[in-house]
């Protein structure tokens, strides 16, 4: 069995290093030594092999080491992946970089150079002097000390790369030192896994633990931030939380002194990686208050300075392992605590806390599923084991609160609600505790089970039968099943939307009078939602105008540049509204004009309300308005357009059109009236 697990252990390596190899120096050590260059799936398949071969080995010698063969298996097929998706240094990890750049090469924190190296010279917000006259900077210093191994690992190989004749640098910027940002993604990525999968083993057998963190981090935005996008924060701040809500558990209720010091110091530093992590201090907080408050009411003297020493000292060790980052701020900024002016403002008093969770604009739930059935399985741990839980659940909230209270809520060009990475371990407990109940109930009721997978089969059937009925599928063909199962999800969506979206896009449609799958880009493209943008315009005879357009149109069309549909004498327009305003309403139109034709009027009615009419005039002119924030509403607003005179291009000579035609209409935009 030794030599079975030696032989695994070897086979494993020689594959992470071949991979990395290839990610880090773009050169394959197989190829070289030996002439061949396997694919990536195939070493993904010898590395998985080997991990069997290891994990057989270990069972039957009943010895330890199991998760390592483990973890380097999925090592290997991380960097495969990672490889095969083009992972690399982009978006915040620029500036993240910046920080490890300047520290190692500049011994210092002004990034002026640095900017300018990595391609951000066009941005000139970052060079706007600060009070010290450096670069601007809203990054974290964290990042560049979780990296610093792996960049100090790449800078040997980028000399060895340049001595050979190689165009790359040893200044710290060419491609080995970025993607070993991305191995280092990665790394900690799975370190994150294995502090969860620790996490979760505090409460549940090994293979319920384990299945939720697979379950919780491979359907979740996490993985996304491990394979695709490593060099962002996400994955050292999971990995950071998952150990800092480890070490916590773990101590729960009989902790030392010392570790309220470590606990504090790792809860500096995962702030250092992340700012919103220091919410997470509420854990330790919230069962510091549950021993002091009993203490007090009981004037217990002794108890109550054990649990304020141990709070101070907490705190105190939090400061001190957040220091770096007040320094840099003191060297950027000159003061040690400061926020910079580039960075995405916190609106605390105008959360959107609906969408964060479920708008199709990156909310989290409706786009990692898994992370539904983890919040209703947190619920059921929190009533099983409470002292665990509700601080969980808490912190869970705070976090919810903050992220929705951001400026840029939806994460920017981020995916999934990635902004809640170091809420992944507590979301991996509650999936555990959702399949724990689940088979519980399974065992109880299988004959429903049986039933539930029975209905999704049906279901099945009548989603294809729509596809038919519609001509989408053509009965007694040879068919696509990829193409049915396309229209099979689009009949579903209509019936019942994204269940995932509930119950958000049951109540918006029944308060909007509008189908459950509007919700989808109706709540998520509502004006006026960005405080940047105080405006908002439908592109009429766009791909995908259909969305906000009622009845009375007709098909797009399109003249040179101009994109438009002809509308009818009354014709019907939807405006999605985050919040009501006094709007300036604006209607690009050209009339429909034949020999003998009146002068053309518009009138538009918001909800009912109607405001006066206005001639159009010209080949193409803007009709504008004035409406009273009164008459808007929250949510979907029908606007509809009046306009004097209608035809029929047959009836008056103008060609053989039988449409009814009133004007053409470019586009509607609405603004606030500042």
């Amino acid at each position: 069995m030794t030599s079975v697990r030696a032989t695994a252990s070897v086979a494993l390596s020689l594959v992470a290093i071949e991979l990395c190899g290839r990610e880090v120096a773009r050169r394959s050590a197989l190829d070289l030594l030996l002439g061949v260059r396997p694919g990536l799936l195939t070493l993904t398949v010898v590395a998985a092999l080997a991990a069997a071969a290891g994990l057989m080995a270990c069972r039957r010698a009943r010895q330890g080491g199991a998760t390592a063969f483990v973890f380097a298996a999925l090592f290997s097929a991380g960097v495969a992946t990672q490889i095969e998706l083009g992972a690399r240094l982009q978006s915040d990890g620029f500036y993240y970089f910046a920080y490890l750049r300047s520290l190692v090469f500049d011994r210092d924190v002004e990034f002026s150079n640095d900017y300018k190296l990595l391609g951000l010279g066009d941005k000139p917000q970052l060079f706007e002097p600060t009070p010290t006259g450096y670069a601007q900077s809203a990054w974290t210093i964290g990042p560049a000390f979780v990296w610093a191994p792996f960049f100090a690992a790449a800078h040997p190989i980028a000399g060895r790369l340049a001595a050979g004749g190689a165009d790359v640098s040893t200044n710290g910027m060419s491609y080995p030192y970025r993607q070993a940002v991305c191995i280092a993604g990665l790394v900690y990525g799975l370190l994150g896994c294995w502090f969860t999968y620790r996490l979760a083993l505090l409460f549940f057998d090994a293979r319920l633990a384990g299945g939720a963190v697979a379950f919780t981090v491979a359907g979740s935005f996490m993985l996304w931030y491990i394979v695709k996008e490593p060099s962002m924060t996400h994955a050292p701040s999971m990995a950071g939380v998952a150990g800092f809500a480890w070490l916590w558990a773990a101590t729960h209720g009989r902790r030392t002194r010392a570790q309220w010091a470590i606990l504090g110091l790792v809860a500096g530093f995962i702030t250092l990686i992340r700012w919103q992590n220091a919410l997470f201090a509420l854990l330790p907080a919230y069962e510091a208050l549950t021993q002091l408050a009993p203490a007090v009411g009981l004037k217990d003297r002794p108890r109550i300075l054990s649990a304020l020493s141990a709070g101070a000292l907490f705190t105190g060790c939090a400061v001190l392992a957040f220091l770096p980052q007040m320094l840099a701020w003191k060297a950027i900024y000159g003061s040690f605590l400061a926020v910079s002016p580039i960075g995405p403002q916190i609106q605390w008093w105008d959360p959107h806390l609906v969408d964060i969770l479920w708008s199709s604009r990156n909310g989290l739930l409706s786009w990692s599923p898994v992370l539904y059935l983890g919040a209703v399985g947190l619920a059921i741990f929190a009533i099983a084991r409470p002292w665990i839980g509700a601080p969980a659940i808490l912190a869970l909230a705070l976090m919810t609160y903050f992220n929705a209270s951001i400026q840029d809520w939806w994460g920017s060009v981020g995916y999934g609600g990635r902004r809640f990475d170091g809420t992944i371990p507590l979301f991996a407990l509650g999936v555990a505790a959702f399949v724990d109940r689940a088979t519980e109930l399974a065992r109880r009721h299988p004959l429903r089970v049986v039933a539930g997978g029975g209905g999704l089969l049906v279901l099945w059937n009548l989603t294809l039968m729509s596809a038919a009925q519609n001509g989408h599928v053509r009965i007694g063909e040879a068919v696509s099943f990829a193409e049915a199962a396309a229209h099979q999800a689009r009949a579903f969506h209509g019936w019942f939307g994204h269940p995932f979206t509930y119950p958000a896009s049951l109540l918006f449609a029944a308060r909007n009078d509008v189908p459950i799958g509007a919700y989808d880009l109706l709540s998520a493209n509502r004006f006026l939602g960005d405080p940047v943008r105080p405006y908002g315009r439908v592109d009429v005879g766009e791909p995908g105008d259909e969305l906000w357009l009622g009845d009375g149109w007709h098909a797009a069309e399109r003249a040179g540049p101009v994109s438009f549909r002809w509308a009818s004498q009354s014709v019907t327009t939807i405006i999605p509204l985050d919040h009501p305003a006094s709007l300036r309403v604006q209607v690009r139109a050209r009339s429909f004009d034949y020999p003998g034709a009146t002068a053309q009027t518009l009138a538009i009615v918001v909800n009912g309300v109607a405001q006066p009419p206005i001639q159009l005039v010209g080949e193409w002119s803007t009709a504008l308005f004035v409406v009273d924030r009164t008459a808007w509403r929250t949510g979907v607003n029908r606007l509809t357009l009046n306009f004097g005179r209608s035809a029929r291009p047959a009836d008056v000579g103008a060609g053989s059109d039988g449409r009814v035609l009133a004007a053409a209409i470019d586009y509607l935009r609405v603004e606030v009236i500042q």
